[in-house]
């Protein structure tokens, strides 16, 4: 009997060392396939955008509906209206950012404004959050009020 139990002794410690290589094997291919998900997800989905897809996305306004698209992504060659993909209309149109408040600081989060002179409509546009004349390139509030903006953003 004790020269059975040696023989199933040596056995099961030659299958030991089998079942903890399959072990690791396996974790080994469980780690490749994550890391090479990673890298791919990195540099595909989360790569940073190319100066020529940068210079095709803008934040645009539906000139109907007031709805904002940041980012919005423009062919190219095409002039705007562009097609809002909500609706199928071409009646989205750039959009200028406002960076004020009622009380003459700055935000760090914009109002996007439609100027009135790309839809049409006559007379100045004015920043329905602030009050102030929305132009075309809308200069930013002064760097001293913008920095304010965003540390308070911050806290």
């Amino acid at each position: 009997m004790t020269v059975m139990q040696g023989n199933l002794s040596a056995s099961q410690a030659g299958a030991a060392p089998d079942k903890k290589k399959l072990v690791l094997s396996i974790a080994a291919v469980v780690v490749s396939i994550g890391l090479l998900g990673f890298v791919v997800l990195r540099y595909t989905l989360l790569a940073p955008l190319t100066t020529e897809e940068a210079s095709r996305r803008a934040s645009v306004v539906d000139a109907k509906t007031g709805k904002v698209y940041e980012r919005y992504r423009m062919e190219e060659g095409e002039a705007y209206p562009w097609e809002n993909p909500d609706t199928g209309e071409r009646t989205l149109y750039p959009a200028e950012l406002c960076y004020w408040t009622k009380d003459g600081k700055a935000k760090a989060e914009p109002t996007y404004v439609l100027l009135n002179e790309l839809v049409g409509k006559p007379g100045k546009t004015i920043c329905p959050d602030c009050g102030r004349v929305v132009v075309g390139h809308n200069p930013l509030p002064p760097l001293k009020l913008m920095h304010e903006a965003f540390q308070a953003a911050k806290q």
